[in-house]
């Protein structure tokens, strides 16, 4: 579609006309590098995988966090900044001296932000995907037994998350370069490691309950630790469709019945927890998988793995670190107390990984800013907004919610409310495959106006570019599967209502940015008549 290309290529000189050009293109090159192939730009549309650009996109209704967002203005000039610091280092000790200022920096904020105890370390890695294989390694550790990798919500969770739990590449590329074909064993990592998936819905789509999935978590972990394996046990904290799993009774249960036979992991990579949760976990000697990239909608990718100061006495050094765990991590990735890793590893500096943190920290720290009542009115009137609207389009179907509370009785933060919306697209009575649903997904975050020459009305809402959540796959019974879209309240929604920028008030522009969804869905009910010419036309 030459009409987005050419859209997308302006708009970097509308953006920032004051800037060099070569600037601007140094500060996207970097943000590119360190991470794999998802990074990757398509050449005609400017976008990623995730339907991101390096650079700030204004143009955009962007309500895509559940997967990536684009880089924001304030983001990309917190990169650009921390990068010309780099650069005036120069070469050589002071380089390296800076680089590491610069990683130690970004360990404190990610420690400060979320007001994470004192002796919490933090891994740092290119994504939550990546920061599973340090996880992973870390269990084998801890367990120092052949491990069973059993992930709750492994139909939810990151398309690369279950290939990583069993010490799998999970993609044609590491961030450390090498070329590597996906779904074969990480040398050192993956041997003697099985995986055990535990779904969060059934196969008519259907979220399950919790008792059904407690009830498989134990059986499972009952039968590794019988065989005389350790347990990695992937609990879900907020899926890409929303599901909490298993239990915390659940858990309890599991950890007081085979204690040290198990490491619990939790994919909180959706970054939708409380703080005082997030601390509740390391408490419990957890390891934590977390992201910059999602709610607090910083650039792609960007992970970190939380340790708790009894979590690593727990430790077991080995002899050595796996050597393919090598193509995935740096020494400047882990904490400086972690030595007897961190002399095995190469001291590659991983200046892309680096700044995507120091742009998602500038909307980390935007967002605790923001009083904890407004933060907590604006989530909840976003979810009220997507219902109200969604509900207009009787061709658009928002999938049942994970049944019970997604939060404990003593959770009262801002994140009990729902915050993630899937939804189904309808067309002729039946909802669209899985297929249909990405090329709907891609055309809806370009301009194809150029399909609605005649209709001065329908080709301004086809121009619009609408950024979602990427389609999930999702059973419907009889073997069917279709593709569930995603809207999604996002921190930068929030600090973007409370920045008093205009003289409108925060309740007044929260109301504006509601006006978008319903532009979300007019797109989409625009397009999905037309779904066999988008097709040929991509």
């Amino acid at each position: 579609m030459n009409s987005t290309s050419t859209s997308t290529r302006s708009l970097s000189r509308r953006w920032s006309p004051e800037k060099p050009a070569l600037a601007q293109i140094e500060v996207e090159r970097v943000l590119m590098s360190g991470g794999d192939n998802r990074l990757r730009l398509n050449p005609i549309t400017g976008l990623n995988g995730y339907g991101c650009q390096t650079f700030p996109r204004p143009d955009e209704i962007s309500l895509s966090s559940s997967t990536a967002s684009t880089i924001s203005a304030e983001g990309f000039a917190a990169v650009e900044s921390a990068l010309q610091n780099l650069y005036r280092a120069d070469n050589g000790d002071i380089f390296e001296n800076t680089f590491r200022e610069l990683t130690e920096n970004v360990r404190c904020e990610i420690r400060a932000q979320f007001e994470l105890p004192a002796d919490t370390d933090i891994i740092l890695s290119p994504s939550g995907t990546d920061a599973e294989l340090q996880a992973l390694f870390l269990a084998r550790c801890i367990c120092d037994k052949p491990i069973t990798s059993v992930i709750v919500a492994a139909d939810e969770t990151g398309s690369g998350i279950p290939l990583a739990a069993a010490g799998h590449h999970f993609g044609s590329s590491t961030s450390g370069g090498r070329n590597v074909a996906e779904k074969e064993l990480i040398a050192g990592l993956g041997n003697n490691v099985a995986l055990v998936p535990v779904a969060a819905r059934d196969e008519r789509g259907l979220p399950r309950c919790h008792s059904e999935i407690d009830m498989e978590v134990q059986r499972a972990v009952s039968t590794a630790v019988r065989a005389g394996r350790g347990v990695a046990l992937h609990v879900m904290d907020h899926s890409k469709l929303g599901s909490r799993a298993p239990t915390l009774s659940c858990i309890d249960e599991v950890c007081a019945r085979w204690g040290d036979a198990v490491q619990v992991i939790v994919d909180a990579c959706q970054a939708r927890l409380s703080r005082e949760r997030m601390r509740n976990y390391l408490q419990r000697a957890y390891l934590v998988l977390i992201t910059g990239s999602k709610f607090f909608a910083g650039p792609p990718l960007s992970g970190a793995l939380l340790v708790s100061g009894q979590t690593r006495a727990r430790i077991r050094p080995v002899a050595s670190v796996p050597p393919g765990l090598i193509d995935y991590t740096t020494r400047c990735d882990w904490p400086e107390n972690w030595d007897w890793i961190r002399d095995q590893l190469v001291d590659r500096f991983n200046v892309g990984q680096s700044l995507r943190w120091v742009a998602a920290l500038e909307g980390i720290r935007a967002y605790f800013a923001i009083p904890a009542l407004f933060r907590k009115l604006a989530l909840n009137e976003f979810s009220a907004a997507v219902v109200r609207s969604i509900n207009r389009y009787p061709d658009l179907q928002l999938l049942a919610q994970p049944q019970g509370s997604l939060a404990d009785a003593s959770d009262e933060d801002e994140f009990t409310i729902r915050s993630i919306f899937p939804f189904i697209v309808i067309r002729d009575g039946r909802p669209l495959s899985y297929d249909k649903t990405k090329t709907l997904y891609h055309a809806i975050n370009q301009n194809v106006s150029g399909l609605f020459p005649k209709s001065r009305g329908q080709a301004e809402i086809a121009s619009t570019l609408c950024h979602i959540g990427q389609p999930v796959a999702v059973a419907m019974g009889c073997g069917e599967v279709t593709g569930a879209l995603r809207i999604s309240a996002d921190a930068r929604l929030v600090s973007e209502c409370w920045a008093r920028t205009d003289a409108l008030g925060p309740t007044d522009r929260l109301l504006k940015k509601f006006e978008q969804i319903g532009h979300v869905f007019e797109k989409i009910h625009l397009l999905t008549p037309h779904l066999d010419r988008l097709a040929r036309s991509s």
